[in-house]
């Protein structure tokens, strides 16, 4: 069942990139119970759930060398890609145009795992 979790998350944020998935509803789509979909990180940071995400090339260093990529090549509006750059990195609020600073800070987190080096957020 992570497989089809999975699968079915991938098409989800294909078919609206801007917008978060709704994970306990996938969930429950594909046949979890309803505790566990209530708590949808048991299987979205289990084991099975992560190495069928990363043998798929959907890792978290994969995406941020992409969405830079992207961010570097385009001119003009990418407010989209910064939203969804902000939910790949954890920042709550980044998609708010009124914080450039959250913003910034995602950038350069994103680049730093590109270039490989360890990241310390207690700073």
């Amino acid at each position: 069942m992570q497989k089809l979790a999975a699968d079915k998350i991938i098409q989800k944020q294909m078919e609206n990139p801007t917008k978060r998935v709704n994970k306990g509803e996938v969930l429950r789509d594909v046949g979890y119970s309803e505790s566990v979909s209530k708590r949808p990180t048991t299987v979205t940071e289990s084991a099975g759930f992560l190495t069928y995400m990363s043998d798929s090339g959907i890792t978290e260093r994969n995406l941020a060398g992409m969405l830079a990529e992207d961010l570097q090549a385009k001119v003009g509006e990418r407010l989209g890609e910064m939203k969804l750059a902000a939910q790949l990195m954890g920042i709550d609020g980044a998609a708010d145009n009124s914080t450039n600073v959250q913003v910034n800070v995602m950038f350069d987190k994103m680049r730093a795992m590109i270039d490989g080096e360890v990241i310390n957020d207690e700073e």
